[in-house]
């Protein structure tokens, strides 16, 4: 049986975890619970079922059903249909030790955020299993080169990457007439969204980039200029500067003006109960002759969608923070409202 291997190239560092808090190297638990964190707002968005497999509520159900994501990834009692593994792993940490956190705080703020030494290089995923379901890894994996991220903490700007054996995957994705069946898209049905759910009905995606010839233009980010030191070795190594802190700070301390609650809701809080943020910007990252910057916003309450959807998508917001007003950028957004909104983002990717 003939295994699908998807070889990536890092652009924003790689978070997988580990047993300590620290990272030794890429487990693939990291990155099978992000595919399959993706894969369920993939279904869910084309109205399709997909548990939540952390509540009371998981797979099975009390006739021994399963969800259309259980069973691809599997549940009790239920296999999941492929196996992944990392080979070829020649990535290594940002810096060392693998303990050291990089604190950039910007102006005015008392505390900042926290950066671990994610890792940076390239590696192999092998998938094996059946041929329909690695074509189907394959247009996920497609779909998250273009728009997603892969691995743990993508608030942080971690896991963009860009597949570098492109058209042995698309082969896989799209078919051909011997040993790769291709995989369709299509509507699943017509189940309404959860706001507590990912459903990629409600999700925003956006792109930022600006020319490379803009050189030094993060030392001009006092955010940034303050732990020079630390990063300029990422910018030479790794050709990746950590602007995510950046943008976080000046959407949620300075434009955001409603109810704490909902700030909260929006942009992630460790207390009383843990709330991932839903608004994820990347780091910068060379694509082709620009600067790119990336991410995506989880809309999923109708009480601040609007808001928080102009209020990323302001483009002036964008050359004011990072290039001083620079006029020459190009910005690119992807709103998802309908499945049919779902299912064209997904079949662009494979043409």
């Amino acid at each position: 049986m003939t295994p699908l291997k998807i070889s990536l190239r890092t652009l924003t560092p790689l978070w997988t975890g580990g047993v300590d808090g620290t990272m030794d190297r890429i487990h693939e638990t990291g990155i099978l619970g992000s595919l399959r964190w993706w894969y369920e707002a993939i279904v869910r968005g084309l109205g399709g079922s997909a548990c939540d497999p952390t509540s009371d509520n998981r797979c099975p159900d009390k006739d021994g059903n399963y969800c259309d994501v259980c069973q691809v990834f599997g549940a009790t009692g239920w296999r999941r249909r492929f196996r992944l593994e990392v080979v070829e792993d020649n990535t290594r940490p940002i810096w060392e030790p693998k303990d050291k956190v990089l604190n950039i705080r910007p102006p005015s703020r008392t505390r900042g955020w926290y950066l671990p030494p994610g890792r940076m290089g390239t590696l192999t995923l092998k998938f094996t299993g059946e041929p329909k379901i690695l074509s189907l890894m394959a247009a996920l994996l497609l779909f998250l080169e273009k728009w997603g991220a892969l691995g743990a903490k993508p608030q942080l700007g971690y896991g963009v990457f860009e597949i570098t054996n492109h058209a042995e995957v698309l082969e896989w994705a799209q078919g051909n007439e011997n040993d790769k069946p291709g995989w369709k898209w299509g509507i699943l049905s017509d189940q309404a969204s959860n706001e507590k759910l990912s459903d990629l009905r409600k999700f925003g995606f956006f792109k930022f980039r600006f020319p490379q010839d803009r050189e030094g233009w993060w030392l001009r980010i006092p955010a940034l200029s303050r732990v020079s030191a630390h990063v300029q070795p990422l910018e030479r190594e790794f050709k990746t500067i950590p602007v995510s802190p950046v943008l976080k700070d000046h959407w949620r301390f300075r434009q955001w003006k409603g109810p704490r609650y909902l700030e909260r809701e929006i942009f992630g809080t460790l207390r009383p109960e843990r709330q991932r943020s839903k608004v994820v910007v990347s780091w910068a990252y060379p694509a082709s002759t620009f600067w790119e910057v990336r991410g995506w916003v989880w809309l999923a309450s109708p009480r601040w969608a609007e808001a928080v959807w102009n209020m990323i998508r302001d483009e002036s917001m964008w050359r004011y923070l990072l290039v001083q007003g620079y006029p020459n950028t190009i910005w690119n957004e992807r709103r998802l409202q309908y499945q049919r909104d779902v299912l064209g983002i997904l079949t662009e990717v494979l043409q």
